[in-house]
């Protein structure tokens, strides 16, 4: 399993992350100051299902003995 998180700022300067999973992406979380209502479980917040279901894929990678790959990598906002 290779693992990126890629992380940079946003035109205002805020950081945001994104989790790519063997070349998916997973999960992105950014700043929601501009947007508070989105700051919801299951709209822009990521949930707890979400969160045991990429540990359930993990375990499951380790069990048939896969490596588990990690990197950080900045990206610019526009990528």
């Amino acid at each position: 399993m290779k693992v990126i998180v890629q992380h940079g700022d946003t035109y205002d300067g805020l950081r945001f992350e994104i989790l790519v999973i063997d070349g998916d992406k997973s999960v992105s979380v950014y700043p929601l100051c501009d947007c508070p209502e989105d700051a919801i479980i299951g709209r822009d917040l990521v949930s707890c299902a979400k969160i045991a279901k990429l540990m359930k894929s993990a375990y499951e990678a380790g069990k048939r003995g896969e490596p588990f790959d990690y990197e950080e990598e900045r990206i610019c906002e526009d990528d």
